[in-house]
């Protein structure tokens, strides 16, 4: 479930003259309410915020939806949107600038990124080869590499980046010209060279799962200088999203599901959504417990409580789940994603801010439209 958010008149767009008129209207309501006898205390409704991609049948994005296509339920009751806007980023062009233009920009302009988490962490052994087999071959026949990042999650908890945020606008290229995922290859070795060492032993389940949301938190705050969608193909086995007391070092049973829904919430309000690709390999172990080479264990939960986080991160996130385990066709999924979506809002009445989760449902009136948000 998409967690509300609420946003001022600057930030839905409103221009300078609007927010003086506003400003003058809201002085003069305080100086009048006292002497109506209002209650000026009462809360004002507040801007719940959705980040919605729409796709067809085939998985394509749909760019030409309008605020009347959308419908909003709150708890079952429709609500009435107020705000709307449609991001293209496909169509976006940097802006040079003209003789005596300056630009207060802090950095480069980056409109979208799509970021491969190749998690070391969390991928058992028997697939970890498999799933570094298909990054290669996906990523050396691209045609385009453009806004494509990778990063390792090392084993014992670290952020390697294999090719990161540029810190300029230009995206690298090889000297021919060619993007630079032609190098795929090479770099991958070097980075396994470099990042390949025997998990630290006080490194259990319930500490790699902690480890990894922080790096998740730690990349989408490095994302935040994105200016538009973020979508992170995080390849893994998956965390739990409990522990018995039998798989807990205190031996007491452990919920994650307060810091999966505060690190879902957190990722929406950057702009990321999570699409998860786990793999499985026919015989390879599949439970907390195996074991492999330097006594490192397999995936950090069992099948279905994995998948289960996953799925949750992907749907709180407004991405897709784990679909196919093809990191070739989820990655074009990504990618084709990033580049448009629609950001719509309404009012929630100030009774319904009450410190619980709300069941939102986005639809789209379109017949063949799928949302995701």
């Amino acid at each position: 479930m998409p967690k509300a958010r609420t946003h001022d008149a600057q930030e839905i767009g409103a221009s300078p003259k609007f927010r003086i008129i506003l400003s003058i209207a809201i002085a003069l309501a305080i100086v009048i309410a006292p002497l109506q006898g209002d209650d000026i205390s009462q809360p004002e409704p507040r801007l719940v915020d959705l980040n919605v991609i729409a796709v067809d049948g085939h998985g394509q994005p749909v760019n030409d939806l309008t605020s009347d296509d959308f419908q909003v339920t709150d708890a079952g009751k429709e609500q009435k949107l107020a705000f709307f806007h449609h991001t293209d980023s496909s169509r976006w062009q940097a802006q040079s600038l003209g003789p005596n233009e300056f630009s207060n920009r802090g950095g480069p302009e980056i409109p979208y990124a799509t970021v491969i988490l190749f998690d070391l962490m969390n991928e058992g052994f028997d697939t970890r080869g498999y799933a570094l087999g298909q990054i290669v071959h996906s990523l050396e026949n691209l045609e385009s590499a453009d806004y494509l990042y990778l990063y390792i999650l090392t084993v014992d908890g670290r952020l390697f980046m294999v090719h990161g945020l540029p810190d300029t606008g230009e995206e690298i290229r090889t000297a021919n010209g060619e993007p630079w995922t032609r190098q795929i290859k090479q770099l991958m070795d070097d980075a396994m060279r470099t990042v390949t060492i025997t998990r630290p032993v006080d490194i259990d389940v319930a500490v790699r799962v902690e480890l990894t949301f922080q790096t998740l938190e730690a990349l989408a705050v490095q994302l935040s200088r994105v200016s538009g969608r973020k979508n992170i193909l995080w390849i893994t086995d998956g965390v739990p999203m409990a522990l018995g007391p039998a798989c807990s070092d205190t031996g007491d049973f452990v919920d994650f599901t307060p810091q999966l829904r505060k690190l879902s919430g957190d990722l929406d309000r950057s702009g990321v959504a999570i699409y998860p690709v786990r793999q499985v390999i026919f015989g390879a172990g599949d439970s907390i417990g195996d074991t492999s080479d330097s006594g490192q264990t397999g995936g950090a939960g069992t099948g279905i409580e994995t998948v289960a986080t996953l799925n949750e991160f992907a749907a709180m996130t407004g991405g897709r789940p784990n679909g196919g385990k093809d990191i070739a066709s989820a990655l074009k999924q990504a990618m084709n994603d990033v580049h448009t979506g629609y950001q719509i809002g309404y009012y929630a009445s100030p009774r319904n801010w009450d410190n619980k989760f709300h069941k939102l449902r986005v639809t789209c009136k379109r017949k063949g439209v799928h949302i995701q948000s």
